[in-house]
């Protein structure tokens, strides 16, 4: 890897949002020779002879993230979709494909903050972690997705250097109207939120993208940082810690709040079987026991076991039954975080063994 390529990934990382963890795959990188030969034939080659405006905003870009020109080819497609998107299946180079419904509504600098935030994309090998993920549907996934957006939209304000102009692109992007019929109030349009304070959405917890507005928030107080005012690169780990805690805490109050409170309830429901195969493992439900569970997930949960537990004929039959039930809730936790699975199982197992040995 190009080392000027090289020290642009390590700077990104220093800014990337805490909570974009998926990591990528080092082998199962392929070229982009084959998505680029297809864009060649049936899209425009952003160059400087064919269409030197964007190629323009393209090499501002380049030079802002100080990364090599040749990691980077960009096309234009017909669409009236506003639309752009990074294909990487390596981390040396890219491919960036943007509809010219996007081109049509955005000034120059807007566009700089697209362009950069699809360069985001590549340079955090975001399109490795998703084909690394084999539950790239599961709730779970979704929310690391979500955070990705975050962390592309700082390198896409990095490579923009204005907020108001990275601001104006997520407006027009989200609205489809250019600047004819928009007035860039930041403050109005961001207090569309306190219409959602207390709406938890359940359509939003599967998207791959969070809100607009949590991401227009995000890019302010990262506008607000000292280094980022000060047009310096160095940022220090607590002041991105300190970034990351308001950003988070948004996200968890207006999108992932349902999406946690799901994983939580599949939890819980692993984490009881988990005790009743152990209480079941001696043929018996002491006193003892029987405190600990009720402390544990509540006197009506302890009611519903007891009758559960007297409604077989034996005591291997009942393990037969918790068996399945155990097996049951674990698939269906599973199917919900499976990136997680593994290490949260270990702490419930733990948590168990200790309330009930």
């Amino acid at each position: 890897m190009d080392d000027e390529l090289v020290k642009a990934r390590n700077f990104a990382r220093t800014v990337r949002f805490s909570e974009d963890t998926l990591t990528a795959d080092e082998s199962i990188k392929i070229e982009n020779t084959e998505i680029d030969a297809f864009f060649s034939l049936n899209s425009i080659h952003i160059t400087p002879l064919v269409t030197p405006v964007i190629s323009k905003s393209i090499d501002k870009v380049i030079k802002r993230l100080q990364i090599p020109p040749s990691s980077i080819k960009a096309y234009v497609y017909a669409s009236p979709e506003i639309q752009a998107t990074c294909y990487a299946g390596n981390d040396v180079d890219c491919v960036i494909r943007l509809s010219s419904g996007l081109i049509d509504i955005l000034e120059n600098n807007e566009l700089e903050f697209v362009i950069g935030h699809e360069i985001g994309h590549f340079l955090y090998s975001h399109g490795l972690a998703a084909s690394l993920n084999n539950n790239n549907e599961s709730l779970e996934f979704s929310i690391k997705q979500r955070a990705q957006e975050i962390s592309a939209d700082r390198i896409g304000l990095l490579a923009s250097e204005s907020l108001d102009a990275s601001i104006r692109a997520m407006m027009k992007t989200i609205s489809g109207l250019t600047t004819k019929y928009l007035k860039f109030n930041i403050a109005a349009f961001l207090s569309q939120l306190s219409n959602t304070a207390k709406y938890k959405s359940q359509i939003s917890i599967n998207s791959s993208h969070p809100s607009w507005l949590i991401r227009c928030r995000a890019l302010l107080w990262f506008s607000m940082s000292e280094t980022f005012k000060s047009g310096e690169k160095n940022y220090q780990p607590n002041e991105i810690d300190k970034l990351n805690t308001k950003i988070q805490s948004d996200i968890h109050k207006y999108i992932d709040s349902l999406a946690y409170e799901k994983i939580d309830d599949l939890k819980k429901d692993v984490e009881m079987w988990l005790a009743v195969s152990m209480i079941v493992e001696d043929g018996s439900f002491n006193s003892d026991e029987q405190v600990v569970f009720k402390e544990m997930f509540g006197q009506n949960s302890l009611e519903k076991l007891k009758t559960f537990l007297s409604s077989h004929d034996s005591a291997s039959a009942a393990k037969k039954s918790v068996s399945k039930k155990l097996e049951y809730s674990m698939k269906i936790l599973y199917s919900t975080i499976p990136i997680s699975f593994e290490s949260e199982m270990e702490l419930l197992e733990k948590k168990i063994k200790t309330n009930f040995s």
